[in-house]
């Protein structure tokens, strides 16, 4: 049973320039590395060859995809067999002219995490050192949200007590009516490597996502069953060697299958028992949303905005 989703994301490194508090990258066990284009390709064609399912293409995950010298290539790849493109950055190697290329080549939208609107909470949050960064990125994003065309422009913000709430006001402020789309989101725990979110005492059975999850690759071919699993421990299978329906039929797969739908995880160590993804109550996850229901969009995927919630049999 392959799930029921029009979304694959890949994930083209594992490269970051930078150290967000939010992110667990001291944790990440997985090889440091960027996708060749033959690999993509190779994953890419072999995946619509098998399903006509898909037609959205991410390039998210535990890297930096504008660190890809080959990125250029995929989205034109992507983009000829018909395919929307979205990026998620942190902005850093977004100027004005790169803009202008990945709007030239076809991107569809671009998602940049913008947690803090002065230096201090900038650096703070993303966990970088030099005072420039953050009035750069601000001058650039600025530039480009007057000169863009066909390319939606979306911000988020991660509210860090402490760290970048005092600035909040000003951020949207500033950026609400500069982009397509402002977010401001509670970090979540990517699981077991962050407690920004309450595990509550009685969850959920499943958080939808073994019916309904975007297909997850990481940058060595292999794919894994949640975005949230950021060191690949619910490893399904790999496309270097593997059909889809193989990977989708694979005992760990079963097994997740499995326990999603009695919501018993003692003694199954998965790691999804201990997930805030399965809260009921998600009145913490977004405090801002200038586009969507905040109750209804919590209950979506962070990239194309279809609902995860709820499992389809």
């Amino acid at each position: 049973m392959i799930p029921k989703n029009n979304e694959i994301r890949i994930e083209v490194t594992t490269k970051c320039n930078y150290k967000c508090i939010i992110c667990p990258r001291e944790d990440l066990t997985r090889k440091i590395e960027t996708m060749s284009f033959e690999l993509f390709k190779s994953i890419f064609d072999k995946i619509n060859l098998e399903t006509s399912q898909y037609s959205t293409l991410t390039f998210p995950g535990m890297g930096e995809p504008l660190l890809d010298e080959t990125l250029d290539e995929k989205i034109i790849y992507a983009k000829k067999q018909g395919f929307s493109v979205l990026i998620l950055t942190n902005g850093s190697f977004l100027d004005v002219e790169r803009f202008k290329r990945l709007e030239k080549i076809g991107v569809d939208s671009i998602r940049v995490s913008l947690y803090g609107d002065t230096p201090d909470s900038y650096n703070t949050v993303h966990g970088v050192k030099n005072s420039n960064y953050f009035q750069k990125i601000k001058d650039n994003l600025t530039k480009i949200s007057e000169i863009k065309n066909h390319t939606d422009l979306l911000l988020t913000y991660n509210l860090v007590d402490g760290s970048n709430n005092s600035t909040l006001e000003s951020w949207i402020e500033y950026w609400k009516d500069k982009v397509d789309l402002l977010e401001v989101w509670c970090p979540h725990n990517w699981v077991d490597g962050r407690s920004y979110r309450a595990v509550q005492q009685e969850q959920l059975k499943t958080c939808g996502r073994p019916w309904n999850t975007p297909l997850q690759i990481q940058a060595d071919g292999t794919v894994n069953m949640c975005c949230f699993d950021f060191d690949g421990k619910l490893l399904l299978g790999d496309l270097k060697k593997q059909p889809l329906k193989e990977i989708f039929e694979s005992p760990m797969f079963k097994k997740i299958l499995k326990h999603h739908t009695t919501g018993d995880y003692e003694n199954s160590d998965l790691i999804c028992g201990n997930c805030d993804q399965r809260n009921i109550d998600r009145s913490d996850i977004m405090t801002y949303n200038s586009k969507f229901d905040i109750n209804e969009r919590v209950k979506s995927v962070s990239t194309t905005y279809q609902n995860i919630m709820e499992p389809m049999e």
